[in-house]
């Protein structure tokens, strides 16, 4: 004879509430993974747009309508670049996020930050030039005077006047360094400054002990964008020629870069035969 149990345990009703039971139970699973794939955005991805140029205001219309938030991380100052406009972002376009994903900004500032100017003289070159960058400030020029101390710093300049130690100057500025000569007429061969852009031209010079003189762009140079990316193709006093430190390079640049070739080139094949070293004084 069957117990009670058992007769329960095979009977009809309680299977049919076990199945309605389960039943119930993967309802409600599924009920809460749609629930929480509509509150996360699950699956739904969003290309992050390029932010970099625009102001804040242009922003606000866009992360609106892609269901995104922005949050400005840093400022810094950019002289090149409009006040208020983004110059970096994170994360970066191209990128998927979900909605509501939080896009972090570096902005350019108004105006430059006011600095100390720090002292950058009875040094060596390469100490100041170090000094310099580390409190935002760059060196724009050298001039040689005759000093026993070859490349050692007697005095800084700023917009053609010495600037002292202390002196309120804008983060980003130009320091002309006055530096020795030492004791004979130093020279120097003139470093090699094609295919490179204005800066790397400048800090090639400079790191060589020259200063670029005269900078002039060709007509495939139509903005300031295309300036960013020309291309020195032609300089003077050409390369390997022997000069005075501190003296000027003057550069002509272009955003052809088949002209860059035809010159470089050009250049190569006059290598092949020999010419004589020039002096310049």
């Amino acid at each position: 004879m069957k117990s009670p149990v058992l007769k329960f345990l095979v009977s009809r009703p309680f299977w049919k509430n076990l199945l309605f039971a389960f039943l119930i139970t993967i309802v409600l699973i599924l009920l809460v993974k749609v629930s929480i794939s509509l509150y996360t955005g699950h699956g739904k991805k969003i290309r992050v747009p390029d932010f970099t140029g625009l102001s804040l205001n242009e922003i606000d219309q866009i992360v609106a309508a892609y269901e995104l938030l922005w949050l400005i991380q840093d400022s810094i100052y950019q002289k090149d670049a409009p006040g208020g406009t983004v110059l970096d972002q994170y994360p970066l376009p191209g990128s998927f996020v979900k909605k509501n994903r939080k896009i972090y900004l570096i902005v350019n500032a108004s105006k430059p930050e006011m600095i100390n100017m720090p002292k950058a003289y009875d040094m060596p070159y390469r100490q100041a030039e170090r000094l310099l960058e580390s409190a935002g400030l760059f060196v724009a020029a050298t001039e040689y005077v005759p000093f026993f101390a070859q490349s050692y710093v007697l005095e800084q300049k700023f917009e053609g006047k010495p600037i002292l130690e202390g002196t309120p100057i804008e983060q980003g500025s130009g320091i002309t360094l006055i530096l020795g000569s030492g004791l004979s007429d130093e020279r120097a061969p003139v470093p090699f400054l094609l295919a490179m852009n204005k800066q790397e031209a400048m800090q090639a010079a400079l790191d060589n002990h020259f200063n670029l003189g005269s900078v002039r762009y060709d007509l495939s140079v139509l903005n300031e964008q295309d300036s960013l990316f020309a291309k020195v193709y032609r300089q003077f006093p050409e390369a390997d020629n022997s000069a005075q430190l501190g003296f000027t390079i003057d550069i002509w640049l272009t955003a052809d870069s088949l002209k860059l070739i035809e010159h470089l080139q050009n250049i190569g094949s006059e290598n092949d035969t020999p010419n004589d070293t020039l002096e310049f004084q």
